[in-house]
């Protein structure tokens, strides 16, 4: 019999920010604790990801990378603002460039075959 994960899986609580100078904040909750937030920022189809916190008796079961990949199918682009030198591997597994800016960004593949995809133009 296959075992039940979904206890396993964050559920992720969006709190909206106030004002325009206010971020968005994602909480990740198990159904019996919080194991950890995301400061962020929802621009449309693209979500700026200031930090990810998952809390140390939480870290390595893959909160973290389940988070960002919930995020990477939910929005066109992912950027990950001002990544620490120690945490570039992280974003580098995810499928995520570094940017000339510092920034890490994941855009979608098919938006990127999209963008480059040669335009036929009837006359």
């Amino acid at each position: 019999m296959a075992e039940d994960r979904s206890d396993h899986v964050p559920k992720l609580i969006i709190t909206h920010r106030a004002g325009p100078s206010e971020q968005d904040r994602i909480d990740l909750d198990l159904p019996h604790a919080r194991v950890g937030t995301v400061r962020c920022l929802f621009l449309g189809e693209k979500v700026i990801v200031y930090s990810i916190r998952v809390f140390p008796e939480f870290e390595g079961n893959g909160y973290g990378r389940l988070t960002i990949e919930m995020l990477k199918s939910r929005f066109a682009v992912v950027v990950a603002d001002r990544v620490r030198f120690t945490a570039r591997g992280f974003w580098e597994k995810l499928g995520f460039q570094e940017c000339p800016d510092h920034n890490w960004e994941y855009v979608r593949p098919e938006l990127v075959v999209d963008a480059i995809a040669p335009t036929h133009v009837q006359t």
